[in-house]
């Protein structure tokens, strides 16, 4: 019931202004997301998997960042979409380290393998920081191009030279 109503609405709006799609961002009943009119977003145990028409484009660990991929996408700044999956990978999987290390830090009995531990994992913390902040760099970025593309949509076109009429 929900979902016809989801594509009724969808319909409607699509069909009175067609230029909507290409911009629009809808999440429907069951979580995922349809973005832009091409791209998927869909929630998984492990993250959100990204799907490009056809194409599976890898698992994200936060939508902030799956999102900000299909901007790049869209925009065509690959440099940028394949910064954002692989530093949205790498977050993952360092925050995972720092929590095994963790863990085996607390079962520690030993001193000094517990000073070995603990100076490892504040190197860690302090990548996994550095990852952060260049994530968040990238997202910005992507922002930034979405930004400038509603910007052009919802330019006036003026005129740039005075009309003169012939009197």
């Amino acid at each position: 019931m929900i979902i016809d109503q989801d594509k009724k609405i969808n319909r409607a709006a699509f069909d009175e202004f067609p230029g909507l799609l290409s911009n629009s961002l809808w999440k429907n009943s069951s979580g995922n997301y349809s973005v832009f009119g091409r791209y998927s977003i869909v929630k998984e145990k492990t993250g959100y998997r990204v799907h490009c028409s056809l194409t599976d484009v890898g698992v994200f660990y936060s939508t902030r960042s799956a999102l900000s991929w299909c901007i790049a996408d869209k925009f065509k700044k690959y440099n940028l979409a394949r910064d954002l999956i692989q530093l949205d990978n790498n977050l993952h999987h360092i925050t995972a380290d720092i929590a095994v290390r963790a863990a085996i830090g607390d079962r520690v009995k030993n001193s000094d393998a517990y000073e070995i531990i603990l100076a490892k994992l504040e190197n860690k913390i302090l990548k996994k920081k550095e990852i952060e902040n260049r994530l968040v760099k990238c997202i910005n970025s992507a922002k930034y191009y979405q930004q400038q593309g509603f910007d052009n949509e919802t330019a006036r076109i003026s005129r740039t030279v005075a009309h003169k009429t012939n009197r």
